[in-house]
Formats: structure tokens, sequence, C-alpha cells
């Protein structure tokens, strides 16, 4: 479902991009503000306002350009943006607020450790996906900011030049080729 804008002057993109990202925080501070209530009638309405920041976003991204406009998703379709709040949310809430590095860090470790015993035990591969996702976010970083760097730093590595993998040993990691231009 695309919802147009108000007719008027058309807006540009930096000032659409400006809009959804207050849009993003006015909701996220309304989600935190009914979160941090407490009282389960109140966690239905952080939903809802999730529903809507959902369509916000989306109307503004599609008005921008960034995304071509289309049928609305399924409901079962997955929004990584939604989950690494509700995540983050859930983790304040059970561990605390705040850096935390050093803890993560060491959940990190001790979950490596634990794939180093079974490497296709899937469970543990997670646990690593999402401390990496907490510390992230505990270190300042919004679920929008993750979800660009982890599209930029694919692209980068997709750019990198890498020995062929047949000539590494498998127990080693393969690092790219370093270049004047990429390091």
């Amino acid at each position: 479902m695309s919802l147009p804008l108000p007719t008027g002057p058309a807006l540009d993109r930096p000032t659409i991009l400006a809009i959804r990202l207050r849009v993003i925080q006015m909701y996220e501070g309304l989600e935190a503000l009914f979160t941090a209530s407490t009282p389960e009638s109140l966690y239905g309405q952080a939903r809802g306002m999730r529903s809507v920041r959902s369509m916000l976003g989306r109307m503004l991204d599609e008005q921008a350009g960034i995304i071509p406009p289309e049928n609305p998703p399924a409901e079962h379709a997955f929004d990584l943006a939604e989950h690494l709040r509700r995540q983050r949310t859930w983790s304040y809430h059970t561990f605390g607020p705040g850096p935390r590095s050093k803890g993560v860090i060491d959940h990190i470790r001790k979950e490596l450790s634990e794939i180093e015993a079974n490497p296709t035990d899937l469970e543990e591969w997670i646990d690593v996906i999402i401390l990496a996702f907490d510390g992230a976010a505990r270190a300042g970083h919004s679920p929008e900011d993750v979800i660009a760097a982890l599209v930029a730093k694919q692209a980068k590595n997709e750019s990198r030049q890498w020995p062929d993998w047949k000539s590494q040993p498998t127990d080693k990691a393969i690092c790219h080729i370093p270049s004047a231009s990429q390091p």
C-alpha cells in the first residue's frame, strides 16, 4: 500500500530522509516510554506504534525513491530493523542499559568456543549474530545504521580481491589481498 504525501511542492530526497529519521526517532521514543511503563496493556500499544512507524517509513522511502512502490509485505515478512529494535528493548530490560562491551565480548568468546566444539550447530552461530547486534546497539548504533553498515561491508568485501580459496588452508582465515585503494 502506497500512501501519497500531501500535494504541494515536491519534497527532495534529503528532506524526505530527514522526515523519515524524525518519524523513527519519535516513535522509538514513544515505544520506549510505553515499554518502560511495563504494564502488559501498554505492550500492545507499543506494537501498534511499530506498525505505524514501519508504514510511515516505507511510505517515505517510496517517496524518496529508495525502494520501489509495491504491495505491502506479507504478515510473515521479516523486518530486520524492527527485530533489532525489539531485541534492543529486551536486552536492556534483561541485562541492563549501557555499553557492557566487555560483557558482550566475553559472551561472544564463550559462544565461539561452543561453535569450535560443534561447528554445525546453527543455534550457536545465531548466538554470535545476536550478540554482535546487541553490541552494536549498545555502542549507540541504530537498527538502520546496522543494516546500512551490513550492506556496505558486504559490498566492500565483494569489491575486494581474494586469493584462490583452493590454495588456502581450511583452518586459517582467508584474508583479502590489500591494494593501495582498499586497505
